[in-house]
């Protein structure tokens, strides 16, 4: 089971990263426009997808490394297993 539940999220991620980076870039577009007119619309879409990026690679960035460190172990254990039946 927790293998299942690993590799949904490992196949989840990137979907993930794209919601955090729409929000981002709405949130920043929406404030933006709201502080300044639609002139400020632009650079909120800007700093906001920035911002964006920064946190979905963050976030997302880290499940992926465990993602990829649980398929190394599990790799590790099947090898482990497989030089005991021998």
């Amino acid at each position: 089971m927790n293998n299942f539940l690993a590799k949904t999220l490992a196949s989840i991620n990137a979907l993930i990263a794209i919601v955090i980076l729409a929000f981002f870039t709405l949130s920043g577009a929406t404030a933006a426009s709201a502080q300044g007119g639609s002139g400020m619309f632009v650079i909120g879409v800007i700093f906001g997808a920035i911002a964006g990026i920064v946190v979905a690679a963050l976030v997302c960035g880290t499940v992926a490394f465990l993602t990829l460190i649980e398929r190394h172990l599990s790799v590790i254990a099947a090898a482990a297993r497989q030089s005991q039946g021998q």
